[in-house]
């Protein structure tokens, strides 16, 4: 799928297809190629204009100098409008488009009806809705799948009284917002993909790719973790053939003054080792490297441009830490003692709280190595998050307000909203063991499950400012939205885009 601008050769009227994003207010007199046939149409009264509600008509016979259907797709009022309405008022035009059969088609809006909208982010919606509207993951079948239709979007802006000013930002939107969606699905692919397929060997061929002007790529093997201690990582993959990898990527541009390092959990199988998992739903621990996959994809969006056009000067450092959780011979037991890389040594009392284990040993690299101005971790660490939010909403705790602020701001903007839940001394204490520093997960007797794995994290950063943000509600299982039907919702990408762009 393909979003642009118009061609000055590109002819409205002769187009198969045009759909108008309209509102209550609309007037219909945006182009002399539409006018006379928008208003035709509305004449029927099968024009509807409430949020998303979608119709079609065809051009009468006869009638010349208009496209051969008009499409319509409803925003409600226009004084109420939202960034959420026009993204899935985006998707419902491109499915629309799909189901007619067209490879391409023009998308109508008008800069005075959009207004209520940053111009901005108005165009970034657009493009991320048709992008994420077209998403279809393609498994691996025996026949290839078939060439799909509307493929190619058109978005021609009529200024309206709005001026050229902000048709620039809205392209500049569009633009932006086009390379957001396109990492967005770079990330549900590679989060939708069989755990025999994406694997941690998989996921850092991917990273490679990304390697470039101003971005680096390099990835620790597991001789490498050892000669550096990594052995509360290490431990979690000691019963998997798949090797663990430590995945580093690191966007450093030109004059950069500070340093922020970005981590995501990348556990590409998770059975849960010797505390294995029920077998009921098993095989949606593929979904357990979303962390990962966000991580992945927002390098993604930086290698093809995504800050460009402000040109942060903050150094951006990715790290994956990416291996299996599998019940073998060798596989760690609960009871066992291991080290972190920073000396700190864990009880693991339960096999299945591993997703802290190779947080732990990331979180001490980066702050040994990066010596970062702050860091945010994401990960699908626990079932209790869901609990707690659901799967519309992340959990965000931390040890700095302004830090967890801006994460929360960077998620509305992008409409993958986080909410803050307490960190508190008491619940590090929980986390202190007899037998060792720390222990893996906290007394069933306590609750507070998601605050527990945030207060392990916490010992593996120092006084680094830092966040920790708990995806495993928002990164599959969400209700659908026009532009997410199942699967991997491709979670946080957008998110951490906004906040990298606000870095500047």
């Amino acid at each position: 799928m393909k979003v642009r601008t118009p061609t000055q050769k590109q002819v409205l009227a002769r187009q198969e297809l045009a759909t108008l994003l309209v509102s209550d207010s609309t007037r219909f007199d945006v182009d002399e190629a539409v006018k006379d046939g928008a208003k035709r149409c509305k004449r029927t009264g099968d024009l509807k204009t409430s949020r998303r509600a979608a119709s079609l008509f065809h051009r009468p016979a006869g009638a010349r100098g208009e496209p051969k259907r008009l499409g319509f797709v409803g925003l409600g009022d226009a004084k109420n409008l939202d960034t959420e309405t026009l993204r899935r008022a985006a998707a419902v035009a491109q499915q629309q488009a799909e189901r007619v059969g067209v490879d391409l088609f023009e998308v109508l809006c008008c800069a005075d009806e959009l207004k209520a909208v940053e111009a901005f982010d108005a165009g970034a919606a657009i493009a991320e809705g048709l992008l994420l509207g077209a998403y279809r993951y393609q498994p691996p079948r025996k026949e290839k799948p078939k060439k799909r239709s509307a493929q190619t979007a058109v978005v021609r802006l009529f200024d309206g009284k709005q001026g050229a000013d902000w048709r620039k930002a809205f392209e500049r939107g569009l633009k932006f917002g086009s390379i957001g969606g396109e990492a967005t699905i770079f990330a549900r692919d590679i989060e939708n993909m069989a755990g025999n397929h994406a694997t941690p060997s998989r996921l850092a061929d991917e990273a490679k790719g990304f390697a470039g002007t101003n971005l680096k790529v390099k990835i620790l093997e597991e001789k490498d973790m050892e000669k550096l201690g990594m052995y509360s990582l290490l431990g979690v993959s000691r019963g998997s053939v798949q090797p663990a990898k430590l995945i580093l990527m690191d966007y450093a541009p030109r004059g950069y003054k500070k340093t922020v390092c970005v981590v995501g959990k990348g556990l590409t199988f998770d059975s849960g080792g010797i505390s294995i998992k029920p077998s009921g739903k098993m095989d949606e621990m593929r979904y357990d490297m979303c962390g990962g996959g966000a991580v992945l994809g927002l390098f993604h969006a930086i290698a093809a441009g995504a800050l460009k056009d402000v040109g942060p000067k903050t150094r951006i450092v990715g790290i994956v830490p990416s291996s299996e959780n599998m019940p073998d011979a060798d596989a760690q037991k609960p009871g066992d003692v291991v080290t972190a890389m920073d000396g700190t040594t864990i009880e693991v009392l339960n096999t299945d709280a591993e997703g802290r284990l190779i947080l732990a040993d990331a979180l001490a690299y980066a702050v040994k190595n990066y010596e970062p101005d702050s860091i945010v971790d994401l990960a699908t660490l626990t079932g209790a998050v869901v609990v707690a939010l659901g799967h519309e909403v992340a959990g965000v705790m931390g040890n700095d307000d302004e830090h967890i602020e801006d994460l929360i701001d960077a998620g509305d903007a992008a409409d993958e909203p986080n909410w803050q839940l307490p960190l508190w001394p008491a619940h590090r204490d929980q986390m202190k063991s007899n037998f060792a520093d720390l222990k893996n997960i906290q007394s069933p007797a306590h609750g507070n499950g998601t605050i527990a794995g945030a207060a392990f994290l916490s010992y593996f950063v120092g006084d680094t400012t830092w966040a920790h943000i708990d995806i495993a509600g928002t990164a599959w299982g969400g209700r659908a939205k026009d532009y997410y039907r199942s699967g991997a919702a491709g979670t946080a990408v957008r998110m951490l885009l906004r906040w990298c762009r606000g870095l500047s």
